[in-house]
């Protein structure tokens, strides 16, 4: 009985049945195109536009808002390390990143372009990469994925 609802929470899970410590790293992945933007061009663009292009067909986002990105930054334990973790603060580290779900990404690949204005609508970058999206990683299944990165001069794979 119990290993029966352990098999049923790891298939709902989507981890592999390799025992009950066994953890699917691909469970909350999106399926669709994460755009990392480069400090300082992450300063000056408040939008994001992608569009993906596979087998003679396109697929566009629509303006997609640029959020802040930031880091964990370990804060010191006042009463020396723990056991455990003691915390953590976002720092932000002056780049801006935006997704595009995208549902039927192809595990093969595809062409993305990118677009970035400023907040008045002026176009700041536009560039396009090719990009192999990710699927499977053999121990649980993924939704297909990919990601860009503008730095102010090009748009690469991530």
């Amino acid at each position: 009985m119990i290993a029966a609802a352990m098999a049923a929470l790891c298939g709902l899970a989507a981890c592999s049945l390799r025992g009950a410590d066994a953890v699917c790293p691909g469970a909350a992945v999106r399926e669709g195109v994460a755009v990392r933007v480069k400090a300082p061009l992450a300063q000056r663009a408040e939008t994001a536009t992608v569009t993906v292009c596979w087998d003679g067909r396109c697929r566009g986002s629509g303006p997609l808002g640029l959020m802040p990105s930031s880091v964990a930054v370990p804060q010191d334990c006042p009463d020396g390390p723990p056991e455990g973790v003691c915390g953590a603060s976002a720092s932000p580290t002056g780049d801006a990143h935006a997704f595009f779900d995208l549902k039927g990404l192809p595990s093969a690949p595809v062409e993305v372009a990118v677009v970035l204005r400023d907040d008045g609508g002026g176009k700041l970058f536009d560039r396009k990469a090719a990009v192999t999206p990710q699927g499977v990683d053999g121990r649980c299944p993924q939704p297909p994925h990919a990601a860009v990165v503008a730095d102010g001069a090009r748009l690469a794979p991530a």
